[in-house]
């Protein structure tokens, strides 16, 4: 567990970066600071590792103030992923890997063993061991940084704006990752990013900050989503704050048609494994078919493909991409209204229930 008791960073020219933080973040949890550029996030979060030392108040990592910790020991136990990787360019990817287990005395095979272990966790093929940084593209290089930062099973990951610097599939890829290592690992992880949505995906515990680190609110994400603390914090997350809350719920209450019902003159083509192939009415066709898997998908993938489906029905497809029914609008906002009103309400006032 991580306690910021008054923590305050004020820089030598005088300028305050953050002013009396307290903060508890939970053990096993994952915590995300959020905020407006220059608010202090990664100000805060590298008064953990003494990468920033505060002015006043106390940093607690299980108890103990870091600032009674050798800067050099305390590093080492902490993962610590950032923008861009920042991978050493003249070590092959292994070794990369394999750093902190060398700083810490581990003998070479032992820390090359480990660093292939979290290569194969990450996603990341065995041959990747083998190259370069720079034979990677930007989401591998991302894979290899939080491999690293996993390197010596540290209990607390910090994470500072790490997949920022990515495409958005490619974002969209490691943040799945994340949400799976964690599921498995259960570590402390305190995340920045100065986007709301990747907050909601990601976090148990949603911290918003305004200038100067001051805390607007704490809270879950769908708390934080359905009851904004203040009119400020309601704008920050924006006004489509319904539709994200919807990602937070899973699809699989929807009712489903049969594959085979008529819709409006439409009909949807399979192939001979019973995957979409693409809408049919009359002679028009339309190729891209939009779809949710419901075991794994949310209510907003689920809307998402109605809305983009010529039928105004998303089709809900299994593991393998086969059609198991269809699903009309409907049908998707029966299932948000038997989810809770908070956002049922999020999603009228968005205009989407009512067809907008």
């Amino acid at each position: 567990m991580i306690r910021f008791d008054g923590a305050a960073k004020r820089h030598p020219d005088g300028t305050l970066a953050v002013e009396g933080l307290d903060l508890t973040v939970p053990a096993g949890r994952t915590t995300v600071l959020v905020g407006p550029s220059g608010c202090g996030k990664t100000t805060i979060l590298r008064m953990v590792n003494r990468m920033v030392e505060p002015t006043a108040g106390r940093v607690l990592l299980d108890g103990t103030d870091v600032a009674q910790l050798d800067a050099a020991k305390l590093r080492r136990g902490i993962g610590y992923v950032i923008q861009q990787a920042g991978l050493f360019p003249h070590r092959r990817v292994i070794d990369n890997v394999a750093t902190v287990p060398y700083l810490l005395g581990w003998d070479r095979k032992r820390a090359r063993t480990r660093a292939s272990e979290l290569l194969e966790l990450v996603g990341l093929p065995p041959e990747t061991a083998r190259r370069y940084p720079f034979q990677l593209s930007g989401g591998q290089q991302q894979r290899v940084g939080v491999a690293r930062a996993l390197a010596a099973d540290p209990p607390l990951l910090l994470m500072d704006e790490p997949f920022s610097a990515v495409d958005p599939v490619v974002r969209s890829g490691l943040q799945d990752e994340l949400l799976r290592l964690q599921a498995e690992l259960n570590k402390t992880v305190l995340f920045v990013t100065h986007d709301i949505e990747e907050a909601v995906r990601l976090g148990d515990q949603i911290v918003v900050l305004r200038e100067h680190g001051r805390i607007a609110q704490v809270a879950d994400p769908a708390t934080l989503l359905a009851a904004p603390a203040d009119e400020q914090v309601a704008a920050f997350l924006g006004r489509d704050r319904g539709l994200r809350g919807l990602a937070l719920r899973p699809a699989e209450g929807i009712v489903l048609l049969a594959a085979n019902t008529p819709l409006d003159g439409w009909t949807l083509a399979v192939d001979q494994e019973g995957r979409p192939t693409g809408w049919q009415r009359s002679a028009e066709t339309i190729r891209q078919v939009a779809v949710f898997r419901p075991g794994l998908d949310t209510l907003r993938t689920a809307l998402d493909s109605a809305v983009l489906s010529p039928a105004r029905v998303a089709v809900a497809v299994d593991h393998a991409g086969r059609v198991i029914g269809l699903a009309p609008r409907a049908a998707v906002l029966d299932a948000l209204d038997a989810a809770g009103p908070d956002t049922a309400a999020g999603i009228t006032a968005t205009g989407v229930a009512d067809g907008r």
